[in-house]
């Protein structure tokens, strides 16, 4: 009986971490994809549950010559100004939208092809309770007319 108990609770915590899951991909394709535009995005949707005081990183690489639109997405639960960072490898900071009146949007071309950090930080309000929810960072790149044929 323990077993099957042990089974059922742990196929609902399955269960849920996937419906999280489907709904943060959700509103990645739904909210941020389309700030994209008219950048085509990169076809990789980087979205997950977050809450308020977390960080999280991402690894990806640039290439030269290329012009790139990053794009962040937050609930309306998440504190505002959300920090995004851009960092080379060796952790100096490249971009960050504190500078920026925290913006959510960022057009950019590297000069050299560079492997990437991007570092978010999500505030912690020290409020009554903590706040959660879904949080999207997608990235495009803009098509020359050369691309395009």
């Amino acid at each position: 009986m323990k077993l099957i108990r042990s089974f059922i609770i742990l196929f609902f915590i399955v269960f849920a971490c996937n419906t999280v899951d489907a709904q943060c991909l959700s509103f990645a394709k739904i909210v941020a994809k389309p700030q994209l535009d008219p950048f085509t995005h990169d076809g990789n949707y980087n979205a997950t549950l977050m809450e308020e005081g977390e960080s999280a990183e991402l690894n990806k690489t640039f290439f030269s010559g290329e012009e790139y639109r990053l794009v962040l997405a937050a609930v309306e639960a998440l504190p505002k100004n959300i920090r995004i960072r851009l960092l080379n490898q060796q952790r100096k900071v490249i971009y960050d939208n504190a500078d920026h009146n925290y913006t959510y949007v960022w057009d950019f071309k590297l000069e050299t092809t560079e492997n990437l950090i991007i570092h978010i930080k999500i505030p912690d309000e020290q409020g009554d309770k903590i706040r959660g929810g879904c949080i999207a960072i997608m990235f495009g790149i803009k098509m020359s007319e050369k691309r395009k044929r």
